[in-house]
């Protein structure tokens, strides 16, 4: 009998099954920086896209310590409502992004673009407040 080689016994097609649940996305190699929509809403988790947003805040030499974490906190607040989804409070959400506006303006259009993104997985009231928002920026 002839012996299988590694890439054989590795190899997934008709011989191997591979099941990550329902709901569940399975990737082979490397996913890394990768937009990947999946799920019953086609929602991808806000934080993530966000994530960028509070690294560039840490980054900025020109706040203060205490202006970084108002921003993160106006920016977890906003996350926070927009879960809510359709119940989420436009008036509330608007504040948070006046809030970053008057901190750092360059930080309001990083979100805004990143809430307006499609792919970014916010809800319709938040796509509202932020088109709002970046239409007085200018």
């Amino acid at each position: 009998m002839a012996k299988k080689n590694k890439s054989d016994q590795d190899s997934v097609g008709r011989d191997r099954i591979v099941s990550g649940g329902a709901g569940s996305v399975v990737i082979g190699g490397n996913a890394t920086n990768n937009t990947i929509i999946a799920g019953d809403n086609n929602r991808v988790n806000a934080s993530s896209k966000f994530k960028e947003i509070y690294q560039q805040v840490d980054e900025r030499r020109d706040l203060t310590g205490n202006d970084k974490t108002d921003l993160k906190s106006e920016l977890q607040a906003f996350e926070s409502d927009d879960k809510k989804g359709p119940e989420a409070n436009e008036g509330f959400l608007a504040q948070r992004l006046r809030n970053v506006k008057r901190i750092a303006p360059d930080i309001l259009e990083v979100a805004t673009a990143t809430i307006l993104n499609p792919v970014a997985g916010f809800g319709v009231i938040a796509k509202k407040v932020a088109e709002k928002m970046k239409a007085e920026a200018k």
